[in-house]
């Protein structure tokens, strides 16, 4: 796990609701000790929580925390009592201790828990399962967007995800499917930018968004190996910050995880995409995709009829994967060719109309 996301993770936690619902069949499982103490460790950085059992009784899951030293109430009625149930929720929450609640019902979306996560304004809905999660091909599906959900009907466990959306568009921003056998399920979900489960969401967890003045030096650190492998031209703090209108940068939960520019050529009528890096550890994603298209987006709102890339360590995804078309550089705008030809990299040209 990443000391640096954890950091980041901890103030922006600190003070939200998560509501997290436990599987039946998963109450007597030893992996659920786990889940606890992962529990119990956002319960110290600031984070409130209520451990939903599901069905009539809190027994066993009470024992659970008991074992982990957690500060727990139960809940006396289950959720299927209504505004009683979850008074006493808010009362256990008000101690500032760990509500444990039944959901007196079956489902992980049961109606009762639905109410309690909207009424208490949940930043999170917490699934944990007794097994898998939801794949897409094979692959698993790190984040889908509530609305991209009905769409993906070649998921697995697609009903849970229409689920998790209708819960979305009832105001709780992130919905998170999670297998509660794996350890460290709720560090490893909640502290990285991808998680090992399945988030939908409606809010802003991806964003391309302009590049900020206080982003330079993450930014200037992230492309700098590319830098010195020459495989992006050389930029300083200087640079970036006389043309920092250029620059966009794509991030996930705030955390920048790839960038891209748009140089533009008014006179010509172009407009060049350049600076394109995305992290290694978040390739194979679509992030540089959709950045591309992104920029292409940026440059049809400009009035530019063309767009243009050079690169000499991008050239299959260019080519091959946004389906640009190799140019010569006598297309090029005179004051970039001239920039190009003094660097002397041997760097290959495409482009594609607007």
């Amino acid at each position: 796990m990443n000391v640096r996301s954890v950091l980041e993770y901890v103030p922006y936690f600190r003070g939200r609701l998560f509501v997290v619902h436990i599987d039946a069949t998963l109450l007597a499982a030893g992996e659920l000790v786990d889940a606890l103490l992962d529990a119990d460790a956002l319960h110290e950085i600031g984070v409130r929580l209520v451990l939903v059992a599901e069905g009539t009784d809190t027994a066993l899951l009470a024992h659970q925390a008991g074992a982990c030293e957690m500060h727990t109430a139960v809940a006396e009625l289950p959720l299927t009592a209504g505004e009683p149930a979850r008074a006493r929720v808010q009362e256990i929450l008000a101690r500032r201790q760990v509500a444990i609640v039944a959901s007196g019902t079956a489902g992980r979306f049961a109606e009762p828990v639905q109410a309690l996560a909207t009424a208490l304004e949940a930043s999170k809905y917490i699934c944990l399962q007794h097994g898998q999660v939801p794949t897409r091909r094979g692959q698993p599906i790190f984040a889908i967007l509530e609305q991209e959900v009905a769409a993906a009907a070649d998921c697995t466990y697609h009903a849970e995800l229409m689920q998790a959306a209708a819960l979305c568009r009832r105001g709780v921003p992130r919905v998170h499917l999670l297998d509660g056998l794996h350890r460290g399920v709720l560090l490893d979900e909640i502290f990285s930018e991808e998680g090992v489960g399945t988030m939908v969401h409606t809010d802003s967890y991806r964003e391309i968004r302009p590049l900020h003045q206080d982003d330079i030096p993450e930014l200037l650190s992230m492309i700098a190996r590319s830098m010195a492998d020459a495989k992006l031209v050389h930029r300083t703090y200087e640079d970036i910050m006389d043309n920092i209108s250029s620059y966009y940068v794509y991030t996930l939960d705030d955390t920048i995880v790839g960038c891209v520019a748009l140089y533009p050529y008014p006179q010509e009528s172009c407009a060049e995409l350049g600076c394109l890096f995305i992290k290694k550890n978040y390739e194979g994603h679509g992030y540089g995709r959709a950045m591309c298209r992104f920029i292409e987006d940026k440059a049809r709102e400009l009035g530019f009829h063309s767009i243009f890339a050079i690169s000499q360590s991008a050239v299959a995804y260019f080519r091959d994967r946004l389906n640009y078309s190799p140019l010569s550089r006598d297309v090029l705008p005179p004051s970039r060719r001239a920039a190009l030809e003094a660097s002397g990299r041997a760097s290959e040209v495409f482009g594609r109309t607007l």
